[in-house]
């Protein structure tokens, strides 16, 4: 039971292969598909996949050969998927952790706390003696590593979240 996720993986990936996908070179989880002027993409999370492209037809098509081979559920278009809201607009594809971001509010006991334009002052220097010791490592272990996550909507957060991920030992 270990390998399952393994093996699943790698039974996704060869079936993948097979009908002309090809894993991305800079993301395991991405997988493209380049047969027309449309390309297919895919995203895989465990056993979860997000299709997408702009060809209906084409994305039908890799739909119906996948659940020819793997039992599936289409959940339609793409609302909610792994903390992160997709909201289209007329003139794109908007993404966004505000639903995640208030839940890590609600966790951590933040809701009350007052937005700042600047996450943190870029000429704060931090060292291991400097302040007192939280009372609950686990949970500051917690929070930064819910903050690396919500980074990838808010990349104005990485400096202050990579500066105060370095002190989860302490």
């Amino acid at each position: 039971l270990k390998q399952a996720p393994r093996a699943w993986h790698s039974k996704i990936t060869q079936y993948l292969h097979q009908i002309g996908f090809r894993m991305s070179k800079s993301d395991t989880s991405l997988y493209i598909r380049h047969e027309s002027d449309n390309p297919i993409v895919i995203i895989l999370y465990v056993d979860d996949l997000v299709i997408g492209g702009k060809d209906l037809a084409e994305i039908n098509k890799v739909k119906s050969l996948l659940s020819g081979r793997f039992e599936m559920k289409d959940l339609h278009e793409l609302h909610y998927f792994l903390g992160i809201e997709v909201i289209r607009t007329p003139v794109g594809i908007l993404i966004s952790q505000r639903h995640y971001v208030l839940n890590l509010l609600y966790k951590f006991g933040l809701t009350e706390c007052k937005p700042v334009s600047t996450p943190l002052d870029r000429n704060l220097k931090i060292d291991v003696d400097s302040g007192t010791a939280v009372c609950d490592p686990t949970k500051y272990r917690q929070l930064i590593d819910s903050l690396i996550y919500l980074t990838i909507t808010r990349p104005n957060l990485s400096y202050s979240v990579g500066l105060l991920s370095q002190f989860m030992e302490q």
